[in-house]
């Protein structure tokens, strides 16, 4: 399958075509120097984002030693000395967000509050 010619576009693909190339230059100006190279031969958006979401996630024994590290930062947490309550409290939440985003089920209501607690 070849793709047309420029000059045998419609309207529509032309916008879509443009839209497409705005992505992808928001995407390339995110990226650091060292995932540039991983998505650089993408030939949409959508691609790019494709290889960057896995690369984010990684497989499933990446998610899983992910998801240990985090449940054992989870036990191990207590309020630091000199730490204030605001600053303990974002760190619990950031906390509870990463275990969250690897497993929604991991943790009860109650599990957070006895920590909290």
């Amino acid at each position: 399958m070849r793709p047309k010619e420029k000059s045998s576009l419609t309207t529509d693909e032309r916008t879509r075509a443009n839209l497409d190339n705005i992505a992808k230059d928001i995407l390339y100006k995110a990226l650091d120097e060292s995932l540039f190279p991983r998505v650089r031969k993408c030939k949409s958006a959508k691609e790019i984002w494709d290889t960057l979401m896995q690369i984010g996630e990684g497989d499933e024994q990446d998610k899983e030693n992910k998801l240990t590290i985090a449940m054992k930062r989870f036990e191990d947490f207590k309020h630091g000395m000199k730490e204030s309550i605001s600053d303990m409290e974002a760190r619990f939440m950031k906390l509870l967000t990463d275990i969250g985003d690897l497993d929604e089920k991991k943790l009860t209501q109650k599990e957070i509050n006895l920590k909290i607690l």
